[in-house]
């Protein structure tokens, strides 16, 4: 375990000097046995006889009740091998290794997700973001994996794009869920029932989803509060019990009600 903390300091250092975050991989003696992938952004790995789950660092698959979950899996199967190389130090909330992943052939598994629209890039600070969030927006604009148009089924025609999200709500964010919002416009010239429509965040668990009947006439936008409150053709509320947007980055997707996302928004 010396050697991947080693690792660690080496790529924080170098993207210190050089201004660039890519590192080199590990040495193979770091490897360690793979058991089998959990899914799309999970391994479960051996080290040093103890079965020990592997969280990939900075990067988020479909929830496995979601569209593209299962290809996500197959994805990360093909590409984390017997063995993989491990570097970084951090755990998450439930106790899971957060780690960037290496392939056999030295392939950065986390990173290659994201470059092929397979997974989300996440703002969590680690030192690959920047170049994660740049994957990801190229994955997107090349309508990659889970970023094509038609990935989860027939696509919606419609004209709606998010046209801005207030992240940082005056005060204590906590105090004043409504302060923050996504706001969701129609840009075309017809109205758009959003009945099945729904918005995320980065995260697994923030989702809303627009109620039965609602729609957006041509021309027009809604705004989505964090907060409770009473609804109205302008103004919708998650009734999160937390805030939802992160503050220090973030990203909105609008999804139609096959599931495929429609528009994305980054900060």
């Amino acid at each position: 375990m010396r050697q991947i903390t080693t690792g660690v300091a080496f790529l924080t250092i170098l993207a210190a000097c050089t201004g660039t975050a890519t590192p080199s991989a590990p040495d193979p003696a770091d490897s360690v046995r793979l058991i089998r992938v959990l899914d799309g952004d999970s391994l479960l790995v051996d080290i040093d006889g103890t079965e020990t789950e592997v969280r990939l660092l900075g990067i988020n698959t479909p929830e496995r009740d979601e569209c593209f979950d299962a290809e996500a899996k197959a994805r990360t199967t093909e590409l984390a091998t017997e063995r993989v190389r491990l570097v970084g130090t951090d755990e998450d909330r439930f106790g899971r290794l957060l780690r960037y992943a290496y392939a056999a052939d030295g392939a950065l598994i986390n990173q290659q997700l994201v470059t092929e629209g397979v997974a989300l890039a996440l703002s969590t600070g680690h030192a690959l973001q920047d170049e994660f969030k740049a994957a990801e927006a190229e994955a997107f604009r090349q309508q990659l994996g889970r970023w094509q148009p038609d990935a989860c089924g027939p696509t919606a025609d419609s004209e709606v794009e998010i046209s801005d999200v207030e992240y940082d709500a005056p005060g204590d964010d906590t105090r004043n869920r409504n302060g923050e919002w996504v706001e969701i416009t129609n840009v075309g010239s017809q109205p758009v029932p959003l009945d099945g429509w729904s918005i995320q965040d980065e995260s697994s668990s923030h989702r809303f989803e627009f109620p039965t009947g609602f729609a957006l006439a041509a021309g027009t936008d809604v705004r989505v509060s964090s907060g409770c409150g009473t609804p109205s053709d302008e103004q919708l509320f998650w009734c999160d019990d937390d805030p939802v947007w992160t503050n220090r980055g973030d990203t909105a997707y609008l999804l139609d009600p096959s599931g495929n996302v429609v528009d994305r928004l980054a900060f």
